[in-house]
């Protein structure tokens, strides 16, 4: 049995997967995926050089010392609005009354605001010279034509679409979201669709399938529940043949090594070959990782649903965040003090939910734990906002350490 330490497990599962491949889609379909390739600009960004704001174009050497008491009088040959051509160019002593976004006429270098002026007939006297040379925005000002605009992997959120609109790209080439089959085990299980069992308790809700069902698409794949097996290895079997569509199966709980828990033995009649078998960590030791001969991979989780969240966290997100293009699949981390005095385990890295406090003197966030730490608390989780990461050891770490940090997205 091959152990591994939590950095290394998470390497070795991220080393395992592929981004899905990538494909064209309508660009509000696209929202939320990755780039699949590289976007350059096709056009300049603004197109043409244009008026800032509403106002007058004129050149900067005709405008010059303008002022209440010495105001300067131009002649108005042409009125241009947005979505117009600027035909005629602008001499001496003209100016053309100009809307925001019309483009500038050729000889014009300036636009003076509308407030600064007085019009009378086909002449517009000018009280203030602050605008010479200002209020016009330049051809590419923004983006060069030919520049790169985005990059491959970059996430496509709504200021990412205005952009790729402006670049008239209506279908831009983003990775496919991966399909995650999840799959709970258990004869002690019943679907939330049975409420008067488990308001009974009769038997217990499953918890775990809608939990990674939520962090899945949170993580940004798509969840295909595969429904609950029974402590029965053909069952488990049968169910995790049928899902040979998936790109990543997801399973949790009957992953220890107990009569009743029969992944393991599952995944080697599959001819799973695992990259390991158990993780130094609490909660969430007895996870285990593989692919099966087709290459497709399987992360098995333990049963209880805060394990199977914290290291879905930990393991399936990263998975699923470079399934999906994503360049950096990892949660950053951070450093946080502790509140209080933590126990620690002597040979396992402890994984606590805690909820950080941010303070106005910019030091580190103080973490404090969320109550009871049981594998089986779950308001543990639901108090929580990030975990802290307490390295094995013998004695209890003390209040006011330092230790690293993850926030939860």
């Amino acid at each position: 049995m091959r152990v591994a330490s939590v950095e290394d497990a998470a390497r070795e599962i991220v080393a395992a997967v592929s981004a899905q491949p990538p494909l064209r889609m309508p660009l509000l379909d696209a929202c939320g995926h990755v780039l699949g390739e590289d976007i350059v600009a096709g056009v300049a960004l603004p197109p043409w050089t244009n008026a800032g704001m509403d106002g007058y174009a004129t050149r900067a050497d005709d405008i010059h010392g303008a002022s209440r008491e010495t105001p300067v009088r131009l002649r108005i040959i042409a009125t241009i609005a947005a979505g117009t051509v600027a035909e005629q160019s602008l001499g001496p002593g003209d100016a053309a009354r100009i809307y925001t976004g019309a483009p500038l006429p050729p000889g014009a270098d300036s636009v003076v605001r509308q407030e600064d002026t007085d019009r009378d007939g086909n002449t517009v006297i000018i009280h203030r010279d602050r605008d010479a040379g200002g209020n016009v925005r330049h051809a590419g000002g923004d983006l060069a034509h030919g520049a790169l605009a985005l990059a491959a992997g970059t996430v496509v959120g709504p200021h990412q679409v205005a952009l790729l609109a402006a670049l008239a790209v209506a279908h831009p080439v983003v990775h496919r979201r991966p399909r995650v089959g999840i799959l709970s085990s258990g004869d002690e299980l019943v679907s939330i669709d049975h409420p008067d069992d488990i308001l009974a308790a009769r038997r217990q809700a499953d918890v775990n399938g809608p939990a990674l069902a939520a962090l899945v698409r949170h993580a940004g794949g798509i969840a295909v529940p595969l429904g609950i097996a029974r402590d029965d290895p053909q069952e488990l079997r049968r169910l995790i043949d049928a899902a040979d569509d998936v790109d990543l199966l997801i399973t949790a709980g009957g992953v220890s090594v107990g009569d009743h828990d029969h992944v393991r033995a599952v995944m080697a009649a599959c001819q799973v070959g695992t990259a390991f078998d158990r993780v130094r960590m609490r909660p969430g030791g007895p996870t285990v990782f593989g692919t099966f001969p087709d290459g497709r991979p399987w992360l098995a989780l333990p049963g209880n649903p805060v394990s199977a969240m914290v290291t879905f966290e930990l393991f399936g997100r990263p998975a699923i965040r470079r399934m999906a293009g994503h360049r950096d699949p990892f949660p950053p981390r951070m450093r946080a003090v502790l509140r209080g005095e933590v126990r620690r385990d002597a040979t396992l890295d402890q994984y606590l939910r805690v909820r950080f406090e941010w303070h106005d003197d910019g030091n580190r966030p103080t973490a404090e734990l969320t109550g009871a730490q049981g594998s089986g608390m779950l308001m543990s989780l639901v108090r929580a906002d990030g975990l802290v990461i307490v390295p094995a050891g013998r004695d209890a770490l003390p209040a006011n350490s330092t230790v690293s940090a993850i926030r939860f997205s």
